[in-house]
């Protein structure tokens, strides 16, 4: 077998080093690190698509639409500052390989360190891929929820507007959380729900006649979706949304305490 390294590696070393390294380890990194390489550019961002659909947009906004269009701008947004401070990267790596380019020819120690900055700019452009592809990624669930809750545009004022509704959502679904976990609510969660007009012990009896219904239904070998639990969280939130209302009242004198002054708002078309 020809243990002889052919191919240049990343990071190669002059002549009279060779006695120190695997030859055998060498010649196979030499012939398949380019394969796992190429097997790196699918993984060049943090997340996979599923998990950026699936779990970052609805931590800590469970199905609210409003909540999830705006974490979808939110990171948009990291994102379009992680590839403003790339280019700056990207330029001054680039400039970097312009002036080594000139003196490698001659300089060992000018080629090693072209070789590590044409490196690190193909390190840095699979990361800028990546950031691309997050973004597209995260336009496309912006538009499909949109579309799927049939939302036209919308603004700080609708975003305002469903907020008593979710919250009265998220703190059932904290209860039911709590139950299937300790069969008792926490304090964190009966506060939570005293904020927004909910009677502990009402959702503590809600939440409970969902779960012996539920059981119920499992025992007799119905196979559950957790669909099911979204529906009956919906239904809770149609329910008791008002009862944020008549906190607001207690508490300010009025239901509606929004000032749509402070708010940025879509403007609305001229009349024709």
């Amino acid at each position: 077998m020809n243990n002889i390294v052919t191919k240049p590696l990343a990071f190669s070393l002059p002549e009279e080093a060779s006695d120190n390294i695997n030859q055998v380890a060498a010649a196979r990194v030499a012939e398949k690190l380019p394969m796992i390489e190429q097997a790196s550019r699918a993984f060049d961002r943090n997340n996979s698509q599923t998990t950026l659909n699936m779990m970052t947009l609805t931590m800590l906004n469970g199905h609210s639409p409003y909540r999830m269009l705006r974490q979808v701008t939110a990171e948009v947004e990291k994102r379009k500052m992680a590839l403003s401070e790339a280019q700056v990267s990207h330029a001054e790596v680039r400039v970097e390989i312009m002036e080594l380019e000139g003196h490698a020819e001659n300089d060992i120690v000018a080629e090693a360190k072209l070789r590590n900055r044409r490196h690190s700019l193909i390190t840095l452009e699979n990361k800028i891929n990546g950031s691309v592809k997050d973004i597209a990624t995260l336009i496309d669930s912006y538009e499909n929820i949109k579309q799927k809750f049939e939302i036209d545009e919308w603004d700080e004022e609708a975003f305002e507007r469903e907020e008593k509704r979710h919250h009265v959502r998220r703190s059932f679904e904290l209860m039911y959380r709590n139950l299937m976990d300790g069969s008792r609510a926490n304090t964190a969660t009966i506060e939570y729900m005293q904020q927004y007009g909910i009677h502990p012990q009402l959702a503590f009896t809600e939440v409970s006649g969902y779960i012996k219904y539920s059981a119920e239904r499992i025992a007799n070998k119905q196979f559950l979706h957790s669909n099911d639990l979204e529906d009956f969280l919906d239904e809770m939130a149609d329910k008791y949304y008002k009862s944020a209302d008549a906190t607001s009242e207690r508490i300010f004198g009025k239901s509606d305490f929004l000032n749509t002054e402070y708010m940025m708002r879509l403007e609305k078309p001229k009349e024709q």
